[in-house]
């Protein structure tokens, strides 16, 4: 793909969602001691642990808490990655707040022009924001074990921010209501007349990772495709949230870009699939600390726990290190047809996100 005439970020819908978890369920024994707190496992080696174990007692000793801004579009969507880590390492006051990206990063950006920083560590998906703060010397640089293991696309060579998890939004499709063999994965399979009325999409102008999966459509196809998808009359939701809800309920059975996970899920019937020719969107789900956070050692054990082999080895889809393979017998995401930096190219340029935002906005808004 040529260098995009980066288009995509917008704030589309700009709910500010609060999600505080009390209790905690459902890690695995391997990462637990008798006592609750953290153990070394065949995951995590001993020298990991010990380090680990550094930092959970520092965490614990100046005062026992840690607070996330994460980016998405629901109050849940961090509420396991909340319960594992404080039954990890109990008695860490771990607060996470979900808002839309834009929305985080705006908040941050005001916090540090006026004081009183909130966050310990945001975790978003506007990777041009994590360049703009180490500019302005606003970020911790740390490197976590594992780090140098972590593809280099995915990590900043200062170890001002680093990739914990990578996301992508694929084609994703009812399984219960169509086989494998039936359901699209080029763009092109969405344009046959069985999947008039079937397709459901978020709003591609409403946040740049989707607006992104777009913009790779059309530079293979041409716009010419936005007219013809336009013709086979897709539901066009809110968020990431309403899209499940629709497949799930057989609303609707197929998605040209969403997220799921790459094993299926029991009792879910939403399969994930690659693009055959198609290049596919990804994105490492970017980390950093900032030099003003309250709390910088459970900031530094919540990044070096996720960078665990354990960790990366149970996320939903591609790990971000390269030492660690996939689960459910997927290829590394290198052996895909997504460029490891595509995303974070596409954003650089806010003017051409923003031409394409109002462009495609030409065809989905009417």
């Amino acid at each position: 793909m040529t260098s995009p005439d980066p288009v995509t970020r917008g704030i589309g819908r700009r709910g500010i969602l609060k999600y505080t978890a009390v209790g905690a369920v459902g890690v695995s024994a391997s990462a637990l001691a008798p006592n609750g707190a953290f153990a070394a496992s065949a995951a995590v080696g001993g020298d990991s642990a010990q380090y680990l174990r550094k930092l959970y007692q520092d965490a614990l000793d100046e005062g026992g808490k840690l607070v996330v801004w994460a980016g998405g579009s629901s109050p849940q969507q961090e509420v396991r990655t909340r319960e594992a880590f404080v039954t990890a390492f109990p008695g860490i006051d771990a607060v996470f707040t979900v808002r839309y990206s834009p929305v985080q990063s705006a908040l941050v950006n005001r916090q540090l022009a006026l004081g009183g920083l909130e966050p310990d560590l945001v975790q978003i998906q506007t990777l041009y924001d994590f360049d703009h703060w180490k500019a302005q010397n606003a970020l911790l640089p740390y490197r976590p074990p594992g780090a140098q293991a972590v593809f280099p696309q995915y990590r900043d060579p200062d170890d001002a921010y680093i990739g914990i998890m990578t996301r992508s939004f694929g084609r994703v499709s009812n399984s219960a209501l169509l086989t494998e063999a039936r359901a699209p994965r080029d763009a092109s399979d969405f344009l046959a007349p069985a999947f008039r009325d079937r397709i459901v999409i978020p709003d591609p102008t409403a946040e740049d990772a989707i607006l992104f999966a777009f913009y790779l459509v059309t530079q293979k196809y041409g716009l010419r495709y936005m007219e013809q998808f336009m013709e086979q009359r897709p539901l066009i939701v809110a968020n990431a949230g309403a899209t499940t809800a629709s497949l799930v309920s057989g609303e609707r059975t197929a998605t040209l870009a969403h997220i799921a996970s790459l094993a299926p899920v029991p009792g879910q019937p939403l399969r994930y699939v690659v693009p055959r020719t198609d290049q596919f969107m990804s994105w490492p789900q970017t980390v950093a600390i900032f030099r003003k956070a309250r709390h910088p050692a459970a900031a530094k054990l919540y990044i070096a726990w996720q960078l665990t082999v354990e960790r990366q080895r149970g996320g939903l889809q591609w790990p971000t290190r390269r030492d660690v393979a996939p689960a459910g017998g997927w290829k590394p995401i290198t052996q895909y047809n997504s460029r490891l930096n595509g995303f974070r190219e596409f954003l650089r340029d806010r003017a051409a996100v923003e031409r394409y935002r109002a462009l495609i906005k030409t065809f989905v808004a009417p």
